[in-house]
């Protein structure tokens, strides 16, 4: 078993102005299959056009909204929904509220969650 409380582990910054925070509750190496990050985008803040690699992504939404696009659709998450993001589907997360945004991320295989790790530590 392992428990991580957030605030706990390293965070770490995208390398893009506005970009969000993120923080492995469930790093990879935990597990094989899943890994778990919570990350914060910031008021006006965003997350560009982007793909998972071979990681289906769950965005599970704390407080706040985004706005999640994927080609031309956008949905609005807010605190009681979630969204799939599967293989091969480029999406990208905008923060159009005045607050901070705040999501639980799953990842499987946790091979993305690899990537947001060489981010920049704050």
């Amino acid at each position: 078993m392992h428990v991580a409380n957030a605030g706990t582990t390293p965070v770490r910054r995208a390398p893009i102005p506005g970009g969000p925070t993120a923080e492995a509750l469930i790093a990879p190496g935990v597990s094989d299959q899943v890994a778990v990050v919570h990350m914060e985008i910031p008021a006006g803040g965003r997350l560009p056009e982007h793909a998972h690699g071979a990681s289906q992504i769950v965005l599970i939404p704390l407080s706040g909204s985004v706005d999640l696009h994927h080609g031309d659709d956008r949905h609005t998450l807010l605190l009681g929904c979630a969204a799939h993001i599967d293989t091969g589907e480029r999406v990208s997360l905008v923060n159009r509220g005045p607050l901070p945004a705040s999501l639980m991320v799953v990842v499987s295989p946790p091979d993305f969650a690899a990537h947001l790790a060489a981010w920049p530590a704050l």
